[in-house]
């Protein structure tokens, strides 16, 4: 989809009422009761829908894998059909211009990230996202490939693909900061290496989630729904289980809310028992410095890719606290590497 296609939607008048939410990857049209999500005709070095034929499969694959965790949410995938002067959402046909996920609609009152916002998000909430998601990894077929470190560590590296952007917004000297961060992420891996792959051996990796953040979790009535799983990279979504509890972490502490991310790692952990070693407790801390390195590069890939007016100071407020992060969680690493090596 792109933009003169979006305002071709939004001209029918069953739409002309919608709701249009911009994302850096998606476009979402809220209705009454529906949300129409679609995928933007973008290539990233994480992600490609630069296809229509690669929308339509990512559309499919998304339904699927979000039916997984919640399946009253994602409803069918519905083509995009030209009429006489305008589109409108159909059967699939022939010449189907693009795709989008129908999705019931979620009152906004119920989105995580507001009711942070809102301050009212309680501890209880915690436990039972925590035992949802806990039900849900011990439902989920180990992934016990050997743990690869080089991997690991070009995954960690990726955001120096994005240098030029993040150097624009947080500066040149925060930058060779995490420039240098690359270097104690692989010092961390090449000590750890053994139980990261023991760790699979076990069957602590599984087909997650993968972007376990507030902002893809309702708490609807007290209930969550956890939606919005990554379905464009099965390795982004294949992880350990300390790696989908952190992302949440990162998330809760970037809000100002460390007393809820306790809370979380500490419920599910009781639910799950997967931290068993104090080396695991490294390997916690190296997960949610790999996190906050993710949403480092995404916060900046949306700044420089939605319009100004989409974010204001909002998103620069969020790579300032997600970078804080960071530097933190990279000196824990650098104290980790301290101790081995005495």
């Amino acid at each position: 989809m792109n933009q003169q296609q979006i305002e071709l939607l939004l001209n029918n008048p069953l739409l002309q009422d919608a709701e249009l939410i911009e994302t850096h990857i998606s476009w979402l049209l809220l209705t009454s009761g529906n949300v129409y999500k679609m995928k933007k005709d973008v290539l990233f070095s994480f992600l490609d829908f630069s296809t229509l034929a690669k929308r339509k499969f990512y559309c499919e694959r998304e339904l699927m894998l979000n039916r997984r965790l919640a399946p009253d949410l994602y409803e069918d995938v519905v083509a995009i059909n030209a009429t006489e002067g305008g589109l409108e959402f159909g059967a699939y046909q022939f010449d189907s211009i693009d795709f989008a996920i129908k999705m019931k609609r979620v009152a906004h009152n119920w989105e995580m990230t507001r009711m942070l916002k809102d301050e009212r998000v309680q501890p209880e909430h915690m436990d039972s996202i925590a035992d949802k998601l806990s039900a849900f990894h011990q439902d989920s077929i180990p992934d016990k490939a050997l743990f690869n470190p080089i991997k690991a560590l070009d995954d960690f590296s990726d955001i120096a693909n994005y240098s030029e952007e993040l150097t624009r917004h947080i500066g040149t000297s925060k930058m060779d900061e995490i420039m240098d961060s690359l270097k104690v992420a692989r010092s961390f891996l090449r000590r750890h290496h053994q139980r990261f792959h023991y760790r699979r051996i076990l069957g602590f990796t599984v087909d997650g989630h993968g972007d376990l953040h507030a902002g893809n979790i309702f708490l609807e009535n007290d209930k969550p729904i956890i939606f919005d799983c990554i379905e464009f990279n099965d390795d982004f979504r294949k992880v350990d289980v300390l790696d989908e509890v952190a992302f949440l972490c990162v998330d809760l502490e970037a809000f100002g809310r460390p007393d809820l991310a306790q809370r979380f790692a500490t419920s599910y952990q009781a639910g799950n028992r997967t931290m068993v070693t104090k080396e695991d407790e490294r390997l916690f801390n190296f997960y949610k410095c790999y996190r906050a390195n993710v949403r480092l590069k995404v916060t900046a890939i949306k700044i420089d890719n939605l319009p100004i007016e989409a974010h204001a100071d909002t998103l620069l407020d969020q790579l300032n606290r997600h970078y804080e992060l960071y530097h933190k969680y990279v000196e824990i690493l650098k104290e980790y590497d301290q101790e081995t090596s005495n």
